[in-house]
């Protein structure tokens, strides 16, 4: 017989469930307090989430440590690995698509894409389920979420990895580092010497020729914009000195073919030991430049902060959840691992970059990759883009003009113009 004094039992541990779960974003959560019963442990037990990822060796040092992902939690995560050119015209497509109607449950986000994701309204902001889940981040190294994290006072990535920009270059040779960008291209051009050469570099348009130009301007103490962020200066005295330098460099210190090379040309001819420096994405390519069976220069390199100013270009890989996810919760789940210290480490140790600044001078790390440390001061100097809502179409126009000055199809200061014009009605809509 079931009596009234049941019957509210009954009913006051179906409103506790309800609250339960009312109290996460995203689906299950665990109940906290000593006497409830049990959570499920995998709440998302056989569940598949599927995102697009860069075909690099960063995502398959992810991949690597999927298994332990699945036995922790159930959940069975497909990666579509892609080429970085395919990815933003393959997201947008299913960002857009509408409520739990895309093909990607989850967002690998590159740091030019912040604004447009999060503003249009196509990702979830996270610091709801951050404070539910108590999820302590402190550990990341706070500029990432400006990088790549927070957009108008919200969370809406975690940052996975950095990847700050400045010159590696041989030990081995006696290569040093001068204290001005004007020093730096007269004494690259002259270390070439036949099919050896002063510095390996990537024109090719459009995203690695503005990522590589980026830190001539920063290192000159020029920026794309004034700090009001909608007013353009590209084109004044620092950006003309900037892109003179570059093309320089270009055209008398680097590789043949160098206007139309790409980041893997030139890490390749660094690797092969065929180049004096390279300005390059210093914690990515840790792993390769100390693999002996890609590299003749294990333990012949260094790293070095931009002349200078010393301020290079800083950016970050974040995840974030789409609004268009069919899986939400398994997303955050994946989300809390991925971007976790452990998963950090353990990326770290294979040649990963680290998002969190203890793994930069920890023991073990610095053991294998003892430039960590030299790239931490390079990460903290560094500078992201502006935070405009339209920031694949700024570095696109960024890449394509200074292309056409590289390529000699426009004169320096046209291009410089033309793409002060393209920033200017890019940040004024």
């Amino acid at each position: 017989m079931i009596t009234c004094a049941r019957l509210r039992v009954l009913a006051y541990a179906t409103m506790a469930a309800s609250m339960l779960v009312g109290c996460s974003t995203f689906g299950a959560s665990a109940p906290k307090s000593a006497g409830e019963l049990p959570a499920n442990p995998k709440p998302y037990d056989g569940v598949t989430i599927t995102m697009l990822m860069e075909e690099l060796s960063e995502t398959r040092y992810i991949q690597d440590l999927l298994p332990e992902f699945k036995a922790a939690t159930g959940i069975n995560v497909q990666f579509e690995n892609v080429p970085y050119g395919e990815m933003y015209t393959k997201l947008i497509p299913q960002l857009t698509a509408g409520e739990k109607q895309g093909a990607y449950d989850a967002v690998y986000t590159d740091y030019y894409w912040t604004g447009e994701f999060a503003r249009s309204g196509w990702v979830k902001p996270l610091d709801g389920q951050i404070a539910t889940d108590k999820l302590d981040l402190t550990g990341i190294i706070p500029a990432l979420f400006d990088i790549n994290g927070k957009v108008d006072g919200k969370t809406y990535f975690i940052p996975v990895f950095p990847y700050p920009m400045g010159i590696v270059y041989r030990t081995d040779l006696g290569v040093s580092i001068p204290k001005s960008m004007e020093e730096l291209a007269v004494y690259a051009k002259s270390l070439k010497k036949g099919d050896f050469f002063g510095a390996a570099m990537q024109g090719a348009p459009t995203d690695p020729v503005a990522m590589e130009w980026l830190n001539f301007l920063y290192a000159l103490g020029g920026d794309l914009y004034e700090t009001d962020g909608k007013t353009p200066r590209v084109n004044d005295a620092i950006g003309q000195k900037a892109l003179a330098l570059y093309i320089d460099m270009i055209d008398n210190a680097a590789q043949t073919g160098a206007a139309g090379a790409n980041l893997d040309d030139a890490s390749a001819i660094f690797a092969q030991g065929k180049s004096a420096m390279m300005v390059t994405y210093i914690t990515i390519f840790s792993g390769v430049f100390q693999d002996p069976e890609k590299s003749t220069v294990v333990d012949k390199w260094a790293v070095a902060p931009m002349p200078g100013t010393g301020v290079g270009n800083v950016g970050a890989w974040s995840f974030g959840i789409p609004t268009s996810s069919k899986n939400p919760g398994a997303a955050w789940e994946f989300i809390k691992w991925v971007t976790s210290e452990k998963v950090a480490k353990a990326r770290a140790l294979k040649g990963g970059s680290p998002a969190y600044s203890a793994f930069f001078s920890a023991p073990d790390l610095t053991a294998k990759y003892p430039n960590l440390p030299q790239a931490y001061q390079v990460l903290k100097a560094g500078k992201g883009l502006p935070l405009i809502t339209n920031q694949q179409d700024m570095v696109a126009t960024l890449g394509r003009e200074l292309s056409e000055a590289v390529s000699k199809r426009k004169t320096p200061q046209q291009a410089l113009d033309d793409l002060a014009a393209k920033l200017q009605e890019l940040a004024n809509p």
